[in-house]
Parts: C-alpha cells; structure tokens; sequence
C-alpha cells in the first residue's frame, strides 16, 4: 500500500479542517500528515516552505502541489463518486485558479491560529513530527 504525505499549514484552520476531512476518510490509514514547521520536514525535505499550497509528497518522493496533489488526495480516500470524477477530470489550470483564490485569502476567510499545529482528532499513529 502507498504511502502518501500531506505537508500541510499547521497555522491555516481551513487546512487543518482538511487534514480532519482526509483522515475520517482515509480507510487504508495510508496517508499521514505532518506541518511545514515539523521537525520531519526539517530534516528530510528542508527546501519545503510554507507557501499558499498544501504538498503531497509520495511514495516515490515525487512533490505535488495545488490541484494536482488535491487530486492525487482524493483517489486514496471515500468520497462520493460523481464529486470525485468532476475534481478528476477539471483541468488543473482552471481548479488552480481557484485554489490560488482561496489559499491567498485563508486566513481571512476561515481564521489564523496562533500555533502551528496539527488536529487532535487525527489518528496519531498518522502524524509525523
């Protein structure tokens, strides 16, 4: 089974609403989490910063970002299948408008914590630090 990594802001409440969502959702328990301020990050992806994007970083060690790692997200979680082949088959440039939209005014529109963190109600076995 593939593992899968979602780099996440740790700060942004509509990420870590995300990484909520991913894991109810995520029957293999194959996809873990960890935030750009982690200490897994730092020692093994240093050159990752925290930016307007959520990361994917796959088995292979292949880095996805924006609506190609959304997309790569939704194939290994239960979603409903007509949402799943409309996000699948949007052409990339036009979800990334969107995307870009949202993650420039996230904290605006969904609210900013104060410490970078990752949700409690995640499967800790899930979580890298």
């Amino acid at each position: 089974m593939e593992k899968i990594i979602i780099v996440f802001d740790g700060f942004c409440v509509l990420c870590n609403n995300y990484v909520r969502w991913v894991s109810k959702r995520n029957p293999n328990k194959n996809i873990y989490f960890t935030n750009f301020d982690s200490d897994y990050i730092k020692n093994n992806y240093p050159k990752l910063n925290l930016g307007d994007t959520v990361f994917i970083i796959t088995e292979g060690d292949q880095i996805l970002e924006r609506s190609q790692a959304i997309k790569y997200c939704l194939k290994h979680v239960k979603l409903n299948y007509f949402l799943k082949t409309i996000i699948k088959l949007s052409p990339n440039f036009l979800l990334d408008i969107f995307y870009r939209l949202i993650a420039k005014n996230r904290y605006f529109l969904f609210g900013k914590l104060d410490v970078c963190s990752i949700p409690d109600d995640v499967n800790q076995e899930n979580i890298l630090f």
